[in-house]
């Protein structure tokens, strides 16, 4: 499943304030620091530098901040869209990347700051684990797919895969569930229907643990 994706800077050692200094000065046409954002943030007790892009290189026009994450890495933990309601996944990752190869990468040249992106596709045994997936294939092969978990031998495939990531403490997003059941062969509405079971069942199961 496509997501967006995160960037991660760690200092090793350098100071965020000079690093700041540095990406600032390698703005350009289409780059620039947004202090008024980073008033915002400080306004409710962060400390965030942010940057805006603007329009005219084929990407969005959007707004980004850099956080401290922890220690002495730094993150980027969402960009805001300057003239739409949101971004799609490809737009988003395309702004993400070109802060990175244009802002970034020059920046940090002979330094020992280190910057990461992480992957745009995730899969569903990244999250869970590889036993943890193949229950959930399992059950969606071998289950009847218009009456999704309620025939009793499906409903006990569906309780493994179920009780299975419950045991783990897995924070599995519902999307990244629901487009691993319609890779399956699951209808939309379908898994939509699993994906609320879903929720219900590890809420409950957690409230048992006294989670």
């Amino acid at each position: 499943m496509k997501v967006f994706r995160d960037l991660y800077i760690r200092l090793n050692g350098a100071r965020i304030k000079d690093l700041i200094e540095q990406f600032t000065a390698q703005c350009g046409d289409h780059w620039h620091r947004a202090l008024d954002r980073e008033k915002d943030a400080g306004s409710m007790g962060e400390k965030a530098f942010s940057f805006e892009h603007t329009a005219g290189d084929g990407l969005e026009r959007a707004g980004l901040s850099l956080f401290q994450k922890e220690g002495d890495t730094w993150y980027v933990p969402n960009i805001i869209p300057l003239d739409s309601s949101q971004l799609s996944h490809d737009q988003y990752n395309k702004i993400l990347e070109n802060f990175l190869d244009t802002i970034v990468r020059p920046s940090i040249a002979g330094l020992p700051v280190t910057a990461e992106l992480s992957g745009d596709v995730v899969f569903l045994k990244d999250v869970v684990g590889e036993d943890v997936a193949v229950l959930l294939h399992n059950f969606s092969v071998l289950a009847n797919k218009s009456t999704g978990s309620a025939h009793p031998c499906d409903r006990n495939r569906w309780f493994d895969f179920l009780i299975a990531v419950q045991r783990k403490h897995i924070s599995l997003d519902t999307d990244l569930l629901i487009h691993s059941l319609m890779e399956d062969g699951w209808s939309e509405d379908r898994a939509h229907d699993l994906a609320i079971e879903y929720e219900f069942a590890i809420g409950l199961l957690d409230y048992k643990e006294g989670k």
